[in-house]
């Protein structure tokens, strides 16, 4: 689209109209003359008010005023005629009544209206607008009738009559009842369907929405009009009451959510306070006790989940504890001792600040021939040796059992050992004078998890290996490593497995698109999802250690094929290793192949339905924004949220708008510290009870850690990184079952010698909690965006945590630097960005445009199809021809390549314009992480402009590559909506943690979980390990799942015939626990180590205890 087809042709240098050009006075005084010449009858003057005039407008073109000097004679749709910045529009074109007619230009206007308001039954509309001049005429009422536009005026001007005609009918569905957007998801296109049915004018104004029910987006869009014409109609109290414009935000209305006072300063728990008072941003953090009440409850939560009870006597310094340390003397060292050795000099050396004795728990003995004892040992941790690192840990006698032996290091003696310690394991109350170990530390993904009896005894020392069959049996759907001619995992489903020979029979299964997009076009099939397979009558053998993990398919019916309906969550494209099989490769004796619809999968072969609990969590989140990481959670299955908190009016009126259930969210506008201190205080008013919380999710601003970020110690910079402690204290006070944290990567690093994460999971550690950390790339759960992001997930005592979700895309072939969550005290990296092979290759960012009409410079800022297909800031004139310069090949270039090409002209150059400024997106590669506001020139921030067109990416695209879904609302002007669009997490993020909480709290015994546990009995909550590997290692182990015997032949049949048989859900195999590790981490060797690579308002029907019937969650 060029520049000059985006102003008014009366500015054009070569143009000349059509007849010559007459001032519309002089138009106005040979129009009223043919007016009195042609009327019939005579006008009664003692008529109140003036006689109307109309007069036929055509070949117009409508722009922005010559006084908006940026965008000067752009032209402009009429729907924007009145709000800021377009209070004055103007218009060229023919003027005609009877034989007169006149060209006039440049002609300025601010009233448009429109006719049809009270003909109900007639969908279309009529529009006129009134020029200044005319409205001034002291003897008639003038107004000029819109008839045909200019052909590149054209497409305007339909987009105002869309828009013109969605403003009338929802006028008529306001009239006698109160409209919430809500009512815009369905009921509204119920309303139109039954006033217009086989109207053929509202037909075609309904497919150029794309024939969509959900007019919420479109409502949102057009908001400030929709209620310019609601204030403006006869009896406009009616319609300027609906409780539609309070819930969009339309200017005109004072928001109806009431703002909470903010204490000032960050409030925190006594015990949170403890933890980060000497953070460098401390002093923003005020200590605040619960009231007795809220105390108690706080307490019997604490002692029902198994937290341990500490004593109120501080614990005794290492000096004092390491007195405790009794010599054996001539004692010979038993099994289960707990003995101290001191480090020798290279120890000390590799493990820096080790001042320490190294402790250990002795698993075996070994007597030599010289009567000295050969220990075989579990390492134990001090804090200070773990990731927590430096930071404050406020119970000086803990440490923790790690999954460190010594069993392939060098020989650790009996005569190396100072003494041995009183120790013990998981006391209910703490003793101030003995150390105690509660929690395990698994070193190679430096987390924490609840300590079992079998954790006493390493790998290399266990004389039962569970088989293979153990975790895989016949029927399950798997993983196989890729063949030399793939590079990605291959989904199959195993028949048989044959332990002596170590190899598996698998059936092979097809990818539609992939494999068969050939035999597909026969069946008219198109748009095929990567994740679509195809069931074959091919057997293969395959060794069993290719078998990598567990994946999931279901059966999807020829019918919701054809109805593009494929049942969620197996519609997102692969993400949570979940496919879909709805056809069968078919060969006949001459080798000729055809697809055929199956009525049912093979018998034996397990699939699952159903995701999601019938009693799920109830969550609070806090720094929710717009819901993006709240709506991925919850579409695991495993949680709905009851309460929100956020100080952005936008932000909760967009989570509002995109609840579900309603009548059970507690939206809280307002600050977290107000809530918090209300919580504290026992206020039940709008405020989540002790007891009434079982996750708690937070995205704590990110603004004081990002890279971003100028100032870091600035006072602003210093409270937003103090609020990093009040998902701490949230956690505290509530006690929830489990939660997650999310936040930029450089909240691992260290500022005034402290890490902000480190202490974190110091104070999460120190309460109790399970804690894991790890880095979750967007792009590697299927999402075409460039995005990081810390996460953190803790559970409580005994639960299954929440581990790292496996990666379903790979990497892109753009560059991605190694990264990790800090650096341990013996210089290894923790919580590394990993690589493995994955099932699928990453999303490219030209998705995100799929589907999307050309929208040039988006000048016009409508598109009816795509609502928010714009963008938020407009480029000028100048800027246009810039944007044109940026070549297109090769990918991504921007200014500083156009101009080293000689391609911007002098009268465009910039003076200081480096780094990535107007820098196209790689269509093959990722989309930039989308941040809060996007300027094409900046140089700093990741490439924001299109591939292709002459504009940055628009808000749908921005939307999209976030993960929201199109017909999500987002509350707002554009720029508030791409605030919020780039403020939170990526929604397939969100929404891989959510399936690992569903597989997490599918495992546990739900019906034990309020029975007390003594960690020395084994634990009936014991997690399956699975080996996560590195890019060199591709191996990885498996786990558990129930076996079932079949026969092979039974499962011979493909299934292909067309037979009347349904699926069985009854058939539907559990999903079994999931436990995968983290990245390299760190082994407390003494000698040999391994190398630890940088790898990278108020609610709605809310109550002060909302319950439904559930299970009890404690």
């Amino acid at each position: 689209m060029s520049t000059s087809s985006d102003f008014a042709q009366s500015q054009a240098a070569d143009w000349s109209p059509p007849i010559p050009a007459t001032p519309e006075l002089d138009a106005i005084h040979d129009i009223k003359v043919e007016w009195k010449q042609s009327i019939r009858t005579a006008y009664d003057r003692n008529k109140r008010g003036k006689q109307r005039l109309v007069v036929e407008l055509h070949d117009f073109e409508i722009y922005r005023s010559p006084d908006y000097e940026k965008r000067a004679y752009e032209l402009a749709s009429l729907h924007f005629l009145g709000l800021p910045l377009n209070k004055r529009l103007c218009f060229d074109g023919i003027v005609r009544l009877g034989n007169v007619e006149h060209y006039v230009q440049g002609v300025p206007f601010q009233q448009c209206s429109i006719k049809d308001y009270t003909d109900k039954q007639n969908p279309e509309v009529t529009s006129y607008i009134q020029s200044e001049m005319a409205a001034n005429d002291k003897e008639y009422d003038i107004w000029y009738r819109l008839t045909q536009p200019t052909p590149q005026y054209q497409r305007l001007q339909d987009a105002f009559l869309w828009i013109a005609q969605l403003g009338k009918y929802v006028l008529h569905y306001m009239e006698g009842a109160s409209r919430s957007l809500a009512c815009f998801r369905a009921n509204f296109h119920i309303f139109l369907q039954d006033r217009f049915s086989d109207n053929r004018d509202f037909e075609k104004w309904h497919a150029a929405f794309r024939n969509q029910v959900d007019f919420r987006v479109a409502v949102v869009t057009y908001i400030e009009y929709l209620y310019k014409e609601a204030s403006h109609r006869p009896n406009s109290d009616q319609f300027v009451r609906q409780p539609l414009w309070v819930e969009c935000m339309a200017k005109a209305v004072t928001p109806n959510i009431p703002r909470k006072t903010d204490p000032g300063q960050t409030v925190a728990t006594p015990a949170v306070y403890a933890c980060f008072k000497d953070m460098y941003f401390g002093k923003q953090i005020q200590s605040q006790a619960p009231s007795k009440n809220v105390l108690d409850k706080q307490e019997y939560r604490k002692k029902r989940l198994r937290f341990l009870t500490t004593t109120s006597s501080a614990s005794l310094s290492y000096d004092e504890l390491s007195k405790s340390c009794q010599p054996y003397g001539a004692s010979p060292v038993t099994v289960g001792d707990v003995v101290a050795v001191v480090p020798d000099e290279e120890d000390s050396k590799l493990w820096k600040h080790t001042k320490r004795n190294w402790l250990a728990y002795v698993q075996r003995t070994q007597t030599l021939d010289n009567g000295i004892q050969q220990l075989f040992v579990m390492w134990l941790y001090w804090p200070h040796d773990t990731n927590i690192a430096k930071a404050y840990y406020p119970l000086e006698n803990e440490v923790f059992l790690s999954d460190h032996c010594n069993c392939a290091e060098r020989a650790l003696l009996s005569t190396e050992v100072k003494g041995k310690y009183d120790f013990e394991w998981c006391p209910p109350v703490t003793n101030a004078k003995r150390l105690f170990v509660r929690q395990k530390y698994m070193t190679e993904k430096s987390s924490f998890v609840s300590v079992k009896d079998s954790d006493k005894t390493c790998l290399c020392h266990r004389q039962i290996r569970a088989p293979v069959t153990a975790t895989y049996t016949s029927g399950d759907t798997v993983y196989l490593t890729p063949s030399q001619d793939h590079q990605l995992l291959e989904p199959v489903i195993i028949q048989h497995i044959d332990e002596k020979k170590g190899t598996a029979t698998v059936r092979k299964l097809l990818r539609l698109g992939r494999d068969c997009a050939e035999l597909a076009t026969n069946l008219q099939r198109s748009n095929i999802a990567p994740n679509e397979l195809v069931l074959t009558d091919e057997y293969p053998e395959t060794k069993v250690d290719r078998i990598q993990r567990h994946c999931f398919i279901r059966f999807v019916s020829k019918s919701d094929i054809t109805a593009n309906e494929i049942p969620f969550p197996y519609n997102r494209q692969g993400a949570g290793d979940l496919w879909f099989i709805s056809m069968g490769l078919s060969v006949n004796n001459e080798g000729q192949k055809r697809l055929l619809y199956l009525q049912r999968l093979p018998w034996n072969m397990r699939q699952r339905t159903k995701i999601g609990l019938d009693n799920k969590l109830r969550g609070s989140s806090i720094f929710s924004g717009g819901g993006l990481l709240d709506r991925g959670l919850e579409k695991g299955g495993a949680l709905e949220f009851r309460t929100i908190v956020d100080s952005s009016q936008h932000a909760i009126r967009t989570q509002q708008a995109n609840i579900k259930k309603s009548s059970t969210v507690c939206l809280y506008c307002g600050s977290v510290n107000t809530f918090l201190n209300s919580a504290l205080k026992g206020d039940t008013s709008f405020i989540a009870r002790v007891g009434d919380v079982d996750f708690i999710a937070a995205g704590c601003p990110c603004v004081a850690f990002s890279g971003l970020q100028q100032n870091p110690l600035s006072p602003n910079s210093l409270l937003n990184a103090s609020l990093i402690s009040t998902f701490c204290s949230f956690v505290d006070l509530y006690r929830p079952l489990y939660g997650v944290l999310e936040n930029v990567l450089n909240i691992a690093s260290g500022r005034a010698g402290r890490s902000a994460l480190s202490q974190m999971v110091a104070c999460l550690v120190s309460f109790g909690y399970q804690v894991n950390q790890f880095i979750m790339d967007s792009w590697n759960y299927g999402s075409p965006q460039r995005r990081s992001r810390a996460m953190i997930t803790i559970a409580a005592p005994g639960r299954q945590p929440i581990v790292q979700p496996y990666h379903t895309h790979r990497r892109s072939d753009e560059e991605v630097r190694g990264r990790s969550l800090g650096q341990l005290p013996n210089g290894e990296f923790c919580a590394g960005r990993q690589y493995y092979p994955t099932p699928f290759y990453h999303v490219p960012a030209e998705t995100v445009s799929s589907g999307l009409p050309d929208i040039g410079y988006s000048t016009a800022q409508t598109c009816v199809p795509y609502p928010d297909h714009r963008i938020p800031h407009v480029p000028t004139r100048q800027d246009r021809s810039l944007l044109d310069c940026i070549p297109k090949e090769p990918p991504g270039c921007g200014y500083r390549e156009a101009e080293e090409l000689g391609l911007v002209p002098p009268n465009s150059r910039r003076k200081r314009e480096i780094g990535k400024s107007y820098q196209r997106i790689k269509k093959a590669g990722l989309v930039p992480t989308i941040t809060t506001s996007a300027c094409i020139s900046d140089a700093r921030n990741g490439a924001v402009m299109h591939w292709e067109e002459s504009r940055s990416i628009s808000l749908l695209e921005a939307r999209r590559a976030q993960g929201i879904d199109d017909v999500e609302p987002i509350i707002g002007t554009i720029t508030d909506q791409w605030r919020i669009a780039g403020n939170g997490v990526d929604r397939t993020v969100g929404f891989a943690l959510g399936l690992e909480l569903l597989r997490a709290v599918e495992s546990n015994d739900l019906e034990l979980s309020t029975t007390p546990m003594d960690c020395k009995a084994k634990s009936a909550l014991q997690p399956a390990h699975v080996k996560r590997t590195r890019e060199d290692d591709l191996d990885s182990s498996k786990r558990p799942k129930k076996q079932a015997r079949t026969s092979k032949a039974q499962d011979a049949s493909a299934n292909l015939e067309n037979r009347a048989t349904s699926i069985d859900p009854g058939r539907d195999s559990e999903q079994s626990s999931i436990g995968w590790t983290g990245s390299t981490g760190s082994t407390k060797a003494r000698y040999t180590r391994h190398s630890g690579l940088p790898v990278e308002f108020a609610p709605k029907n809310w109550s002060k205890r909302v319950e439904a019937t559930r299970r009890d969650w404690i």
